[in-house]
């Protein structure tokens, strides 16, 4: 067998992730929306972040010929649905995530942190509970 050396990229890795997180219902990995003047200067000050960030070591082949395996670890900014349960979620995606890694690439996976940014749906709730002050105002009023 030839010896050589496989190198896989940090973007791979954020392939595999984003395949992964399309599989899971009620959450998304978290682009940040909007444009102009700040965002550009958040993104010069360092803070935007990534949806996904990698930090990863390559395999190694050791003198004795094993192989000692690659090492990586994520960092996931996700949106979730506002009705989700979020550890139930963010669980289900850190099992998605390991198991499409390892399947793929036969790295092992130390950790999947994972930041939940926003909820998505969310904008509707003042609204829902400014109704529900009004009906129980109404209540009160007797009407």
């Amino acid at each position: 067998m030839i010896q050589g050396k496989t190198i896989i990229c940090e973007e791979v890795f954020v392939q595999l992730v984003r395949l992964a997180a399309a599989r899971v219902e009620k959450v998304t990995l978290w682009e940040q929306s909007g444009g102009g003047l700040m965002s550009f200067a958040k993104g010069l000050a360092g803070k935007n972040t990534p949806a996904v960030s990698v930090e990863k070591t390559d395999a190694e082949v050791q003198e004795n010929g094993t192989v000692k395996k690659g090492h990586v670890s994520f960092v996931l900014k996700v949106s979730a649905a506002y009705d989700a349960s979020i550890p139930e979620t963010v669980e289900e995606l850190r099992e998605a995530v390991v198991k499409e890694v390892v399947r793929i690439t036969d790295f092992q996976v130390d950790r999947v942190d994972i930041i939940v940014a926003q909820l998505e749906g969310a904008e509707q709730l003042p609204i829902a509970a400014e109704e529900m002050a009004e009906e129980e105002q109404g209540r009160e009023n007797g009407q």
